[in-house]
């Protein structure tokens, strides 16, 4: 793929001819299109397949979230791409067709602000989470200003709920409702932090996964 970009060409996007032209990442580029699209379907093909399926369809619950949790480190491709990069090789458990998510191994932060510790998610009453963490403001390059980064996944109902403006590193705690339907519902709970401007991300942390309680 050639990178194009000059006074002729200026804002190419289409085809042309074998090539086809598009702007990825602030810059232009031109590529030559595939005389003839294969569809292999070896068995590692169909079990990359699977697991980037699967990758999918999760990373779809929580698009927004990913767009900024992975924003520092999108170098040069998008935070989508990031984030299927540092997940699927170490997500995706089992043998094809049966697989499954380690949901302890899921990153859906990352970058290099210093992150939580001592993070603790419990269920509460009235299908809530609690969410509780030490304040380490002052350490490496975490700031009291720091904002916490809460993502709870209720993989069985395909859908989440975060929070990423209400608190920050001093509070050391929030507690967030669920929708009274995830009730006995088995749910993953992650914290980060991200500074107070959005430039920089710390590495998520896995905190727990409880079942939900009326």
């Amino acid at each position: 793929m050639a990178i194009v970009q000059n006074p002729i060409t200026g804002r190419t996007k289409g085809k042309f001819a074998s090539a086809v032209f598009s702007k990825q990442f602030g810059k232009n580029t031109m590529r030559s299109k595939p005389i003839e699209v294969r569809n292999p379907k070896t068995q590692l093909q169909k079990e990359q397949r699977s697991k980037f399926s699967i990758m999918v369809e999760l990373s779809r619950m929580f698009l927004g979230f990913i767009r900024t949790g992975f924003k520092q480190v999108a170098i040069g491709m998008s935070q989508f791409n990031v984030f299927m990069k540092a997940n699927i090789l170490e997500v995706i458990t089992g043998v094809y067709p049966t697989y499954s998510i380690d949901f302890t191994k899921l990153i859906v932060t990352k970058g290099t602000l210093t992150g939580a510790v001592g993070g603790i998610a419990t269920a509460a009453a009235g299908h809530k989470i609690t969410i509780d963490w030490d304040d380490n403001s002052g350490n490496g390059d975490a700031l009291a200003t720091d904002k916490a980064m809460q993502l709870i996944i209720n993989y069985t109902k395909k859908a989440v709920v975060q929070d990423t403006t209400a608190k920050t590193r001093v509070d050391v705690t929030n507690q967030l409702t669920v929708p009274a339907s995830w009730i006995g519902d088995q749910v993953h709970v992650y914290l980060s932090f991200m500074t107070s401007a959005g430039d920089k991300v710390a590495d998520s942390t896995f905190l727990s996964t409880v079942t939900v309680i009326a």
